[in-house]
């Protein structure tokens, strides 16, 4: 076992489960790289199902096997800056400097886990110093990837023309950044699966005639929760399923199945916590809130695009179900309505991004429950550049595959969570690799 001074485990799968594994054919033995081949249908909690139609009795576990993906052995490793989606140059530079931490304070988190540094932001503190953009011009992109020293599989993944208009909702540095985040996630839901496997092949062993086996799969437990849909996220029944609620409106966001693990407690109760927004978002200037989409297909765009950059994270697109009679019961200034053209749209779109103090016509915008209005598409650094509301165009809104003007829901600070906890049901929707490949072919 891996382990810092401290004891701190850095091995994504634990021993014994992974001799398990090996012995079912369903993982590799390390490689010189660092690397492993394991099952799909081992990766995370839910993935058994999610990618059912792998066979679990693979003729091989070479490269070229669709039913195995490379995973790095340890979370703190040169293969896993690699995994990340740094090229071995500069993913050597970075692990060197980690390697070779100074004494004294501030310590690496292998060194102290309470307070050290983590590896994770050492890696995106590679990015600090490097130029951004959020240019339409494609090759501006290449450039400054280049110069950070990003794998050409993940600029290609980024850089996927399917994906444009949700790209450039954000900067080049910003998407890298997110999808080293994505990456490390996915690689410690994976660890946490192996835990769990481990777990349970303990309690199996400690009863008289009960064996354990690397084919066991722990997503049983998962599927018992009543907000995991047996429907998958592109399925004809998940895509229908707001047509079948009369009388509601349905909101939705596209996520990594990582980030929702608190999103019920141990009673089923909602927390939705791990769905927040950070500030400087369109209709939050200095606060954290909770943005959901009215189309689907932002939604889906965006747990296409998370899936397209990390093969191995669960993804899923949650669905929140609300009585338009909740709604219509608010009034001013429990509800605000904002929309393109709107001056205020643009003024309050300026004021949010730029992460400045809202003018007195505006704090109405602070003071609601629920604001409803129109998705700004262009980044805080283009915002930022601008010295007034007016040289926001319509240009930079967002827009759905018809040519309408994407519309949000944005439930505002403790008021908008509570009632959205109080009126809203909530079912959530796992995307599978086959039918992100489908999508993929058709879009």
């Amino acid at each position: 076992m891996s382990t810092s001074n401290d004891g701190m485990q850095t091995n994504i799968l634990v021993p014994d489960d992974a001799v398990t594994l090996q012995n079912s054919g369903l993982v590799s033995s390390p490689s010189s790289d660092g690397t492993r081949r394991i099952h799909k249908r081992r990766l995370n909690r839910s993935s058994d199902e999610e990618e059912q139609h792998l066979p679990l009795t693979p003729v091989s576990i070479s490269s070229s096997s669709d039913s195995f993906v490379s995973i790095p052995d340890h979370l703190v490793s040169l293969a896993a800056l690699e995994h990340l989606g740094y090229n071995s140059e500069t993913a050597t530079l970075i692990w060197e400097y980690w390697t070779n931490w100074p004494p004294g304070e501030p310590k690496r988190e292998t060194d102290d886990t309470d307070n050290g540094v983590l590896f994770i932001d050492v890696a995106e503190g590679h990015l600090d110093y490097s130029p951004d953009t959020c240019s339409e011009n494609d090759a501006e992109w290449f450039h400054c990837m280049n110069l950070y020293g990003i794998t050409r599989e993940l600029q290609e993944a980024i850089m996927d023309p399917k994906f444009r208009s949700i790209r450039l909702t954000d900067s080049c540095k910003s998407w890298i950044r997110d999808t080293f985040q994505l990456r490390n996630r996915a690689l410690q839901a994976v660890q946490e699966a192996s835990r769990e496997r481990d777990m349970a092949s303990r309690r199996e062993a400690s009863r008289p005639g009960q064996s354990s086996s690397g084919r066991r799969s722990i997503s049983d437990s998962l599927r018992m929760v009543p907000w995991l849909s047996h429907e998958t996220a592109l399925s004809e029944a998940a895509t229908t399923a707001a047509s079948r609620a009369p009388g509601h409106t349905t909101i939705y966001k596209g996520i990594d199945q990582a980030l929702i693990t608190e999103l019920f407690d141990h009673n089923g109760n909602l927390d939705f916590g791990c769905l927040i927004s950070r500030s400087r978002c369109d209709f939050s200037g200095r606060q954290d809130d909770l943005y959901f989409a009215i189309d689907r297909e932002v939604a889906e765009l965006y747990a296409c695009y998370i899936k397209h950059r990390s093969t191995c994270s669960g993804v899923v697109i949650i669905h929140i179900s609300i009585p338009n009679s909740v709604i219509e019961s608010l009034s001013i200034p429990d509800i605000q309505f904002n929309y393109w053209p709107n001056a205020e749209w643009k003024s309050l779109i300026f004021h949010c991004r730029q992460g400045k103090k809202l003018p007195s016509k505006l704090r109405k915008y602070k003071l609601a429950k629920l604001i409803i209005g129109t998705i700004c598409g262009k980044p805080n650094l283009v915002i930022s550049r601008m010295r007034s509301p007016d040289e926001i165009t319509e240009h930079m809104v967002l827009k759905t595959s018809d040519g309408r003007n994407a519309v949000q829901y944005v439930f505002k600070g403790d008021d908008g969570d509570t009632l959205l906890e109080e009126c809203s049901s909530v079912t959530v929707f796992p995307l599978t690799s086959r039918q992100f490949q489908a999508w993929l072919e058709r879009v």
